[in-house]
């Protein structure tokens, strides 16, 4: 019998919480540990700092790698030139933004 207070995801073996509050409560546990274990100056193994929503078991799950920002980059203005074909307005783009375009290796 598992030992765990929730269920197990088939595809990544994770612990699965059925709702985003079960990982914010567990988190905050986590960070308890981490906290006691600093101040009694021994090793703690949670390392759980995040939580992301699983679309194969339909739950969430908790990891130690931090979320990858997404980094924007401002839109290129287009040109007032529109005539042509598509292409033709890529490559102008492509010129009026300094960009210099190549082809997949």
């Amino acid at each position: 019998m598992s030992q765990h207070r929730y269920p197990i995801c088939p595809i990544s073996g994770k612990v699965r919480f059925g709702e985003r509050k079960d990982t914010k409560l567990a988190l905050r546990q986590a960070d308890r540990k981490r906290s006691r274990a600093s101040m009694d100056n021994v090793v703690c193994s949670r390392r759980e700092i995040e939580a992301y929503h699983c679309s194969d078991c339909r739950g969430w799950h908790l990891t130690s790698h931090p979320t990858q920002s997404i980094r924007l980059v401002p839109a290129v203005q287009l040109s007032g030139h529109t005539s042509g074909s598509a292409a033709e307005t890529i490559w102008h783009t492509l010129a009026d933004s300094g960009l210099r375009a190549g082809t997949a290796a």
